[in-house]
C-alpha cells in the first residue's frame, strides 16, 4: 500500500496500524514454542524477514521486537524441533543480511531506533548461542565489520556500542575467519588498539564503559590467537599502547598486560618480544611490581 499511494500517506497509513497490531498479536507466540513448527510451516519467518524491510521504520522496529523475543534462548530450548527450524528458517533467509540492510535505515539518535538495533543484536547473540554456526553467516554477511566499526566508533558511550564490542570478542574467539576478515579489507587491530586508547589515560565513567573496555581487550586477545594478526600488532605498535597502559597504573593495567601475553607467546611472538625488551630494556620488572 506505502508503494501504491506513495503520496497520499492516508491511503496506507490505516493498513500499517493494522501490521503493527498484527505483528503486537505475535507476541503470544513466545509463550507457546510447541507450535513454532506451525510458524514455520505456515512462512512466518519468511514474513517476518520480509518486514525487515519495510519503509515504516516502527514496522521495521516493532518485527526485530517480536524476533527477539521469539529467539529467546530459554524460550528456545523449550520448543525443541519447532525451535530448531525457526532458527534454520532465519538463518537460510540470510536474517543477518536483512539486519544489516535494515540498520542503513535506522537513527540511533532516535531512541526507538536504537532498540531496535540493539533488539537485532541479541536476535544475533541468541541465535549464536543456539547455532553456533551462525558466528560464521555474521562474518561471511559482513555483520562482523558493521559490529568492528560500531564498537571502535569515536564519540559517546552508549549500550550498542558496548554490546557490538560484546560480539565482536564473541565472534573472534567463536570464528578462524572472523579473525582473518578483521585484517582483509580494513585494520581492525589498529581499529581496536584506536578504541582502546581512550583509556590510556583515563578510567572508564562506569561500570558499563569498564564491560566495553574489556571487551575490546578480549578482541585484541582473541586476535592475537592468527599469527599473522601478531605482525599487524607490532606494525601498528601495539606493544607502544600497552607499554604505556602499564605505566599509567589506570584500570587498563591489568588486560594490557593479558593482551601482551597473547602478543609474545610461542615462536610466532618472537619479533613482539624483541621490539617489548628494546622498548622496555631494564623497567620491565619495576613496571610490573610497583
Amino acid at each position: 500500500m506505502r508503494t501504491k499511494h506513495a503520496e497520499d500517506p492516508k491511503k496506507f497509513m490505516e493498513s500499517e496500524v493494522e501490521l503493527d497490531t498484527a505483528i503486537q498479536e505475535m507476541h503470544v507466540l513466545a509463550t507457546q514454542p510447541d507450535l513454532y513448527d506451525c510458524f514455520v510451516e505456515a512462512g512466518g519467518p519468511s514474513l517476518m524477514l520480509t518486514l525487515l524491510s519495510h519503509e515504516n521504520s516502527d514496522i521495521l522496529g516493532a518485527t526485530v521486537n517480536l524476533l527477539q523475543e521469539l529467539t529467546d534462548v530459554d524460550i528456545l530450548n523449550e520448543g525443541e524441533e519447532g525451535a530448531a527450524r525457526l532458527i534454520e528458517s532465519l538463518a537460510t533467509g540470510r536474517i543477518v543480511e536483512s539486519f544489516l540492510t535494515a540498520f542503513e535505515k535506522l537513527d540511533e539518535k532516535v531512541k526507538d531506533d536504537a532498540d531496535a538495533v540493539h533488539n537485532a543484536l541479541s536476535v544475533v547473540e541468541n541465535m549464536i548461542d543456539f547455532r553456533p554456526e551462525t558466528a560464521e553467516d555474521c562474518v561471511n554477511q559482513n555483520l562482523f565489520i558493521w559490529l568492528l566499526s560500531r564498537a571502535c566508533q569515536k564519540g559517546q558511550f552508549d549500550a550498542n556500542k558496548m554490546y557490538a564490542s560484546e560480539l565482536v570478542a564473541l565472534l573472534l574467539q567463536l570464528s578462524e575467519s572472523a579473525k582473518r576478515k578483521l585484517t582483509e579489507k580494513v585494520d581492525g587491530i589498529d581499529m581496536l588498539l584506536r578504541a582502546l586508547a581512550v583509556y590510556k589515560r583515563h578510567d572508564p565513567e562506569n561500570l558499563d564503559e569498564r564491560e566495553h573496555m574489556e571487551n575490546l581487550f578480549d578482541a585484541l586477545c582473541a586476535a592475537l590467537m592468527l599469527p599473522a594478526n601478531r605482525g599487524k600488532f607490532l606494525d601498528d605498535e601495539g606493544l607502544q599502547l600497552m607499554n604505556l597502559m602499564l605505566r599509567e597504573r589506570k584500570q587498563s593495567r591489568e588486560s594490557a598486560l593479558k593482551v601482551l601475553d597473547h602478543a609474545t607467546t610461542g615462536p610466532e611472538g618472537k619479533d613482539n618480544c624483541n621490539k617489548f625488551v628494546e622498548i622496555l630494556g631494564s623497567s620491565f620488572s619495576y613496571l610490573l611490581f610497583n
